[in-house]
């Protein structure tokens, strides 16, 4: 192999990489909005979910299920109860809770940049040390 056919191949490795990445990072959302109608199918929420995450189930609400349940209300009374919770928080709490990206939830960019330089470093030694 040529070493501009082994830097396209590592090139194409790291960009699939990153997409995997940050595809896992967007099921999170779905999979946190999943979670939320879960533990509401016994009309009570339970748990305690980023306002993100409420508003992310009430986008995802299935039709049958906003029509024939109280779902849609009681997503938005948790989501009200929470934003006073998150706006009650001590200003120090705010702060780091919006340290990463604005949210607080899913996976800093930087860390996938750093993770994906990894790879490519230690792939490149290989080559190196295969040569």
């Amino acid at each position: 192999m040529t070493p501009g056919g082994r830097l396209r191949a590592l090139l194409a490795f790291a960009a699939v990489l990153a997409a995997l990445v940050f595809c896992g990072a967007g099921q999170a959302k779905t999979s946190c909005a999943s979670a939320l109608l879960s533990d509401w199918r016994d009309g009570r929420i339970d748990g305690t979910y980023s306002v993100a995450c409420y508003q992310t189930a009430l986008a995802h609400l299935p039709e049958d299920v906003r029509i024939y349940s109280s779902a849609e209300s009681d997503i938005k009374r948790a989501l009200v109860a929470r934003s006073h919770a998150v706006l009650a928080a001590p200003a120090k709490a705010q702060k780091q809770s919006r340290s990463s990206d604005g949210s607080g939830d899913g996976v800093s960019p930087l860390l996938v940049l750093a993770i994906a330089g990894a790879i490519v470093a230690a792939m490149g030694s290989a080559f190196a040390l295969v040569r």
